[in-house]
C-alpha cells in the first residue's frame, strides 16, 4: 500500500510538472518577454569594486501568466556600486522616473522596439545593490486563457 501511494504521488508530481511547462509556454511562447530581460545589457554588467554577482531568473512558469522578473545582485561596497548601476542603467537606455525622497533605491523603464515596456528597480542593499527587472505578462484572455 506503501509502495502504491508513493508511486501515486510522484505520478502526480510529474503530470503537474509537465502540464505547467505546457501551459506556461501558452503564457509566453517561447520565454519572449522572458528573454526581452534576459538579453539586456544591465544583466551582464560588471563593475569596480564587486565581489561577486548573483542572478535569479523568473521566468513565467505559473498558472496564471504572471509577469516574468529577473534579479541581479552585485555584491561588494554598495555605496560605491550604487552609482555605477545606476550609470550603467542609463547608459543602456533606461530611463529614471521621478527621482525617490529616499537616495536607496531608483526606478526606471525601458521601452524595447517591439514595443513592450520593461520596469526595474535598483535597490541599495547593507552589501550589495540589488537590479528588480520586470516584464509585463500576457493577462487572461490575451494567450494563456484564451479559448481559441
Amino acid at each position: 500500500m506503501a509502495l502504491g501511494l508513493i508511486l501515486i504521488a510522484v505520478a502526480a508530481l510529474l503530470a503537474q510538472h509537465f502540464f505547467v511547462t505546457a501551459w506556461s509556454n501558452h503564457c509566453d511562447p517561447g520565454n519572449a518577454q522572458f528573454n526581452l530581460l534576459k538579453s539586456d545589457p544591465v544583466v551582464s554588467s560588471r563593475f569596480k569594486g564587486e565581489l561577486v554577482t548573483w542572478e535569479n531568473d523568473g521566468p513565467d512558469n505559473s498558472w496564471l501568466c504572471s509577469n516574468p522578473t529577473l534579479s541581479v545582485s552585485h555584491v561588494g561596497d554598495a555605496s560605491a556600486l550604487f552609482p555605477q548601476v545606476q550609470a550603467d542603467m542609463t547608459d543602456s537606455h533606461w530611463t529614471e522616473l521621478a527621482p525617490m525622497p529616499n537616495e536607496d533605491f531608483a526606478v526606471y523603464q525601458k521601452d524595447t522596439a517591439g514595443g513592450v515596456r520593461l520596469s526595474a528597480v535598483v535597490r541599495k542593499q547593507p552589501v550589495w545593490v540589488e537590479v528588480d527587472l520586470d516584464a509585463p505578462g500576457l493577462h487572461p484572455g490575451e494567450n494563456g486563457f484564451s479559448s481559441s
